[in-house]
């Protein structure tokens, strides 16, 4: 049995991204970036109004009151570059290219407009309220410089991530390539949800539950199916798993149970064992394996809540770093004072599921002490866990502690 962040260690050192590719932008959500994306050309394109209003010439304006003529008016989109001469001034629209020599907006609800007939059917425009030289505009360059680093390699994929993409031009991003995911349940006990359950049996919420961890943090390409309970079967699924899969995750049959065929089965198809049993409570049953070929085989208890503490521990890190995640990133942590007191006696970690408990003063964690492993019922309604080291003893109120979210905006 080793610690939690001796296995950590372990895979970080064992795990490393698979290849990179070009997908549509479209396509890159929730994926990591395979390189540094650099912008192709200043940000934004060119000196522009950040609000409708009169582009002009600050040195024009002398005073209060004073009143320019309106050459005309240029709108978000128009090729037309015009020159602002000297006592004129152009109506322009928020986005709209800035005319030649004018130095600042000024926004309309700072003027007031009249008309005259002077054959041309011109009109002019009193500046009420004069800003600052070089108010409301966006300059060319002035969010980023062409060639400079907008998204650094590893980065992760997000809808504003994409919108910085699309501002550069580009169709495609390179990628990690996502992991092709198989989830093997085994029990004898297990039934389909489309299936009725006999006396004996249980309905099989753990793979839909880790399949659906999987697509919340942008893994689709997996598949859920029900093993026996034997070792030939194991076997089989194991091998015929591999073969088509970049992870393969083991639910249930790993402790030292008569029927806990898993270990066997991996060592019969010539896998070799990393690391079998983790120093945490509940979650002591995990493993990590490689088949013959290299692919990567995690072993999650049985236990529902037991498996959602491995999994977002250990397993959806490791398929994180798999999907080009950067080391230091793969495993979120928050640091957040305790609502009420707690404490581990216990020679192993102590995993607690909690909530977030928002206040006037700020952010808090409140422990939910689960009845059993297979408390699902709690693990549904927490935001992560609180992790304790061992033989802490007691912790008091207010003390700040790590929490380990669970999906939401860690996904």
């Amino acid at each position: 049995m080793i610690r939690l962040q001796h296995a950590w260690e372990i895979l970080a050192r064992e795990i490393t991204p698979l290849e990179t590719h070009h997908v549509p932008l479209a396509r890159a959500q929730a994926a990591y970036l395979g390189e540094s994306v650099l912008a192709s050309e200043d940000i934004p394109r060119f000196d522009c109004a950040a609000m409708d209003g009169y582009a002009l010439r600050h040195a024009d304006v002398t005073g209060t009151d004073t009143r320019l003529i309106v050459a005309g008016e240029i709108f978000a989109g128009s090729k037309e570059m015009p020159h602002t001469h000297p006592g004129h001034c152009h109506r322009i629209f928020t986005g709209a290219n800035l005319p030649l020599d004018a130095d600042t907006v000024v926004p309309v609800e700072q003027t007031s407009t009249r008309s005259f007939s002077d054959g041309a059917g011109c009109a002019e425009v009193c500046i009420l309220e004069l800003p600052e030289k070089g108010a409301y505009i966006y300059r060319r360059g002035g969010n980023a410089r062409s060639g400079s680093t907008l998204l650094a390699k590893g980065s992760r994929v997000g809808s504003r991530q994409i919108g910085l993409i699309a501002t550069t031009g580009r169709a495609t991003v390179c990628v990690y390539r996502r992991p092709r995911i198989r989830i093997l349940n085994t029990g004898a006990e297990l039934t389909d949800v489309n299936a009725p359950a006999d006396s004996h049996q249980i309905y099989n919420s753990t793979g839909p539950m880790l399949a659906a961890a999987l697509a919340e943090s942008g893994f689709h390409e997996v598949a859920c199916e029900t093993v026996p309970d034997n070792v030939d079967a194991t076997i089989e699924s194991i091998a015929a798993a591999c073969a088509v899969s970049d992870v393969v995750i083991v639910t249930g049959g790993i402790s030292a149970g008569l029927y806990d065929y898993v270990p066997k089965a991996i060592q019969g198809l010539g896998g070799e064992i990393i690391y079998h049993g983790i120093a945490m409570k509940p979650g002591k049953p995990q493993l990590f394996a490689r088949s013959p070929y290299g692919i990567p085989i995690f072993g999650l208890p049985g236990n529902p809540l037991s498996s959602v503490v491995g999994f977002y521990e250990l397993v959806l890190p490791a398929i994180r770093r798999l999907s080009g995640c950067p080391i230091e990133t793969c495993r979120p942590e928050l640091v957040l004072p305790l609502t009420n007191e707690m404490r581990n006696d216990s020679e192993r970690l102590m995993v607690v599921p909690a909530q977030i408990a928002h206040k006037p003063n700020g952010s808090y964690v409140s422990p939910r002490p689960p009845t059993g492993s297979a408390d699902l019922v709690t693990s549904a309604t927490v935001d992560g866990a609180i992790l304790l080291d061992p033989n802490l003893g007691q912790v008091q109120a207010g003390t700040p502690v790590a929490f380990r979210p669970w999906g939401g905006l860690f996904s």
